[in-house]
Formats: C-alpha cells, structure tokens, sequence
C-alpha cells in the first residue's frame, strides 16, 4: 500500500512538473512573440524642419531605451490613409493635421482623451498646441512643435534708410509702402510645407472666420464651402492692399538661411518667418512686430504645425505605446528641445527670456484655436488654388469670385 501511494506521488509530482514546465514555456513564448519590446513609428511629413525635430525626439528615446527597438517607416508619395489603413502594424505617427482631419474622418485615429488626462496636458500644454490635434470636440493627435508666423523688425536696418520702425500692424503697412518705393523687397523665410501666398493668406484671414466653423464642414463638398461668404473677404483685403500700394507682385521674395544671417548685419529691414529660425536670430535690434489686441480690425498672429502625433485604431502594443508618448510629452524631453532652440507646445517649459524669444511665447501664450492657421483646416488641394488667385491678385486680376474659383477648382 506504502509503495503504491508513493508510486502514485511520483506520478502526480511527475505530471505536475510537466504542467509547470509547459507554462513556463508558454509564458516565454508569448514574451518573445509579443511587441513589448518594440515600437513601429510611421512618418507621414517631409519637410525639413519637422524631420529635424522628429528625429531629435527620436534618438533621444533610443538613449534613454536602448533595449527597446524602434521600426521608422517613412510615406511614400502621398498615400498615407492608405499606409496605415493597410497596415496593423503602426503604432505611433507623425502626420499633418489635414491628414489627421482624413483619417479621423476614415475612424483610422484612436481618441486620445485618456492620455490627455493621464499626461494632464491641459494644464502643461498650450490651448493652440491641443487645438490642433482635435476634431469633433474629440483629441486624436497633439501638435509637439507648433510655431507662430511672425514679422520681424531690423532697427538699424530701418535707420539706414530713414525710415520710422513700425510698433503695429498699421505702421508696418506704410512701411510696406516706403519700402517698395525704394524697391526693397522683403523675404519669407518659412517652413518648406507653406508658400508665401498662403502664409499672407494666412495672416490675413486668421481674424475673419471661426477656424470651428471651418472644422465642421471640413471637407463637406463644394456648397458647404461656397456659404462661407467671409472667405472672400480675404481676398478682397488683399486686393485693397494692392490698389493702395501697400503690396504688389514684387513685394516679397522667398528666403533661405542665408537670408537670416543677412538679417542679422543691416541690410534687410523686414523678414516674415517662423519661430522655428528664432534661434538663429542673434542681432538684439531685431524685434517682433508687436500687435494691437484694441484694434477692430486685429490680426491674429497665424500658428501652424506640421506635426501631430497620434495613435492609428489598430495599435496593439499600448503599454509600449503609451510609454514612448509620456516620454516624447515628458517635461524633460520639452525641456531639451527649448534648450536647443525650439519653442515647444509645453507651457511649462518655455521660460520666457527677453526679446523675440518673450514675444513668441507671449504669442504662443495667447492662442487659441483660432490662431490655427486658416489653411490647416481646409483640404490640402485648397492651398495650390488660394496661391494662384493671389499671384492673380497682385498682378491686378481681382474678379471678386476668387473664393468659389477656388471651391470649384479643388473639388
């Protein structure tokens, strides 16, 4: 009897063995099979500038993750609903916000309210840089590097051709005018994503219309689009700029950085640029071209953004996921990127300094999302046609019918 029960307790201990063996394996099986370890990032911009900083944040990951691998897949022409509907693998991206817009709108996009609150980004982070990544009064992205388009003054430069320093928007328009006199044109050092003529679209649209009100008939078709009668009013603006001097087809000209060293002597009085080259501005006489919030006819300062980071539906490594997007969104992380001379969308690290630096965040500071720049919250083909109406525009073609042109083009 003793024999047979000990004969019996070898057996279970031998099977129970067995069993414990088996879900060890199961257990590193499923550890080896699974995505913990890495992270499939999609990149849906190509712009230098925004590859830079996309980059920066990228490798900056890599150092304090080593042990975890990062998949970069970059887009190809200009597919990229259909790059990540047809991929499952995805699991963080770095796209426009009108691509945002179509892929919300295709329900490609996970809401990103829980990380919202989890991150507290609310309170952390700019109305402007959280407009951007919203639809439909949901959050599907977050815009990590919004940037202001901003008129910038050269003093000296001013003096040298005896001209007054303009301290407001309707000073800076009679300097407009003195400087074509003298043929002094003035360069548009802008992110490779926005051309001159939608950028002064930009600027000059951004106090007339609801950038809500554009948002919720977003690619609505062509009779949603024609309703909006204060979209002509834009050009009509520029139009009365024209005819009163202020501008004309030679009055702007396209930057580059050499353009900013320039400005930095004397030789330039005026630049339009965005803050993503005010690092590069060292001249302590440069100074932002201040605007008066008092006056009826206020333009806002024009925020843009070429990159929303957001989360497609079919991400299934979130443990992972949501790790490398508190790091990206982490304090010290921002913290870095202003240290190198970024402006970014986290309130609490943008320490205002002094000059253009103080101003810019004060910009940034006071946005809301109707400082979204106009052009982001049309479909992308919209843009091609806003330019050429303008380029029209200044060669003394106004029809008074630009707007519908446009609708009618883009559809």
């Amino acid at each position: 009897m003793r024999k047979c029960m000990l004969h019996r307790n070898k057996i279970i201990i031998f099977f129970l063995t067995l069993i414990l063996l088996f879900n060890l394996s199961a257990c590193g099986g499923n550890s080896n099979a699974s995505d913990d370890g890495q992270i499939n990032l999609y990149i849906g911009v190509k712009d230098r500038e925004s590859l830079n900083m996309i980059k920066y944040i990228i490798n900056e990951y890599k150092k304090a993750n080593p042990k975890v691998e990062l998949n970069v897949d970059n887009s190809i022409g200009e597919k990229i609903d259909g790059d990540i509907n047809d991929n499952s693998n995805m699991d963080v991206v770095f796209i426009s916000r009108t691509d945002m817009l179509n892929l919300v709108r295709k329900s490609a996009l996970s809401d990103m309210r829980n990380l919202y609150r989890e991150n507290n980004l609310n309170e952390r982070y700019y109305s402007v840089s959280k407009s951007f990544g919203r639809f439909n009064d949901r959050y599907y992205g977050i815009a990590i590097f919004p940037y202001t388009i901003e008129i910038l003054c050269n003093e000296d430069a001013f003096n040298k051709l005896n001209l007054k320093m303009p301290n407001s928007m309707n000073e800076f328009m009679g300097s407009l005018k003195a400087l074509n006199s003298l043929q002094k044109r003035v360069p548009v050092v802008l992110n490779e994503d926005v051309d001159i003529n939608t950028a002064l679209f930009s600027i000059v649209s951004n106090n007339l219309i609801s950038m809500k009100k554009l948002e919720d008939i977003y690619d609505s078709g062509p009779s949603a689009y024609k309703s909006l009668g204060e979209m002509q009013e834009c050009f009509h603006r520029l139009n009365d700029m024209v005819k009163n001097g202020y501008v004309n087809k030679d009055t702007f000209e396209i930057g580059n950085g050499s353009t900013i060293q320039k400005f930095n002597g004397n030789d330039i009085p005026v630049i339009i640029t965005s803050s993503y080259y005010i690092n590069d501005i060292k001249n302590t006489r440069i100074k932002c071209l201040q605007y008066d919030n008092s006056a009826s006819d206020n333009v806002k300062v024009p925020v843009m953004a070429d990159v929303i980071m957001s989360t497609p539906v079919n991400s299934k490594n979130m443990d992972q996921i949501n790790d490398f997007i508190k790091f990206i969104l982490s304090d010290n992380i921002q913290k870095k990127l202003y240290n190198k001379g970024f402006i970014t969308g986290n309130r609490k690290v943008n320490t205002p300094k002094k000059g253009i630096n103080k101003s810019i965040i004060e910009h940034l500071k006071n946005s809301t999302e109707d400082n979204i720049a106009v052009i982001y919250n049309m479909p992308k083909n919209f843009r091609y046609s806003i330019s050429l109406k303008i380029d029209d525009i200044f060669s003394g073609k106004y029809t008074g019918n630009e707007w519908n042109e446009v609708v009618e083009e883009s559809y």
